[in-house]
């Protein structure tokens, strides 16, 4: 039985890519690992700031706070699974392109599915691509499902 490494980041097009990921698991036929990657928050203190400026920026994301996401995506594996389909869960602490390719490897998974929003070239220009990162570095062939318009 084959593996599909399933990120989802709980955004509209989560239903999407769970279709796809459907299919693909009947056809293969495979087992699904769904991903979620809690991504700690970028704070930015300018030089010189106040006390009370750095006293209210917001704490570090903690271990704990992924158990939450991991409800999420096991409400979601629970519709998969009354197909039949064989369905494990995660949600991780980390950087989203990291952590899937990590989780690529340690699972040996054989594909990876996941969405492409469809953003414009400005964005991908100063913020990057999870998808890119993800075609870039994978460890076995990658699914890219267009979500967009």
């Amino acid at each position: 039985m084959q593996t599909l490494l399933v990120p989802l980041d709980a955004s509209a097009s989560t239903p999407k890519v769970l279709n796809h990921a459907e299919g693909l698991a009947r056809a293969l036929p495979a087992r699904v690992v769904l991903l979620h990657v809690v991504e700690p928050v970028a704070t930015y203190v300018p030089v010189g700031a106040a006390m009370d400026v750095i006293a209210t920026a917001p704490p570090p994301i903690e271990e704990g706070e992924t158990e939450g996401a991991k409800q999420r995506i096991e409400q979601l594996a629970a519709p998969l699974r009354s197909k039949g389909i064989d369905v494990a869960c995660e949600a991780v602490l980390g950087l989203a392109v990291d952590e899937i390719i990590e989780q690529a490897k340690t699972l040996a998974a054989d594909y990876i599915v996941l969405g492409s929003h469809g953003h414009g070239a400005l964005y991908h220009l100063f913020s990057g691509s999870v998808v890119t990162g993800v075609l870039k570095h994978s460890p076995c062939p990658v699914i890219v499902v267009p979500v967009g318009n």
